[in-house]
């Protein structure tokens, strides 16, 4: 085998890698765009049927807003232990904002935590994690 059959050999075998390479991986980015195409198409339908629904319990919400209100009594009287109304309606807002809405939430009460903070004991546990 002389050089040039060499030569021809390995250019053809360099052509026939890279061209596989570059089809395998236009391959790939194809099925990456497929799947965020399917995925945004599924989300999109989703939140559509949740705007939906939404919509639907804003105009029952309205419907009872119209009705006359009866009058009931609370069960019982919220107490905010000193805390003023701002941290009272800032913390509502976040476990409200957490839970999406407010059938599946009731706050009861409000209270400060121990004299430890969330922070300290995570650091506690990081350094007296065993090795």
């Amino acid at each position: 085998m002389d050089i040039m059959d060499k030569f021809t050999i390995s250019a053809s075998m360099l052509l026939t890698g890279f061209t596989i390479v570059f089809a395998v991986l236009i391959f790939l980015i194809f099925l990456i765009w497929l799947y965020g195409f399917i995925i945004t198409k599924a989300q999109t339908k989703a939140s559509n049927k949740k705007k939906e629904k939404s919509n639907v319990k804003v105009k029952r919400e309205t419907e009872k807003v119209t009705k006359p209100p009866v009058d009931k009594k609370p069960a019982v009287k919220p107490q905010k232990d000193g805390l003023s109304d701002e941290i009272v309606a800032v913390i509502s807002a976040a476990v409200y904002s957490m839970y999406g809405s407010t059938d599946k939430v009731k706050i009861k009460s409000i209270k400060r935590s121990g004299a430890s903070s969330a922070w300290k004991n995570a650091g506690v546990l990081n350094n007296t994690r065993p090795f």
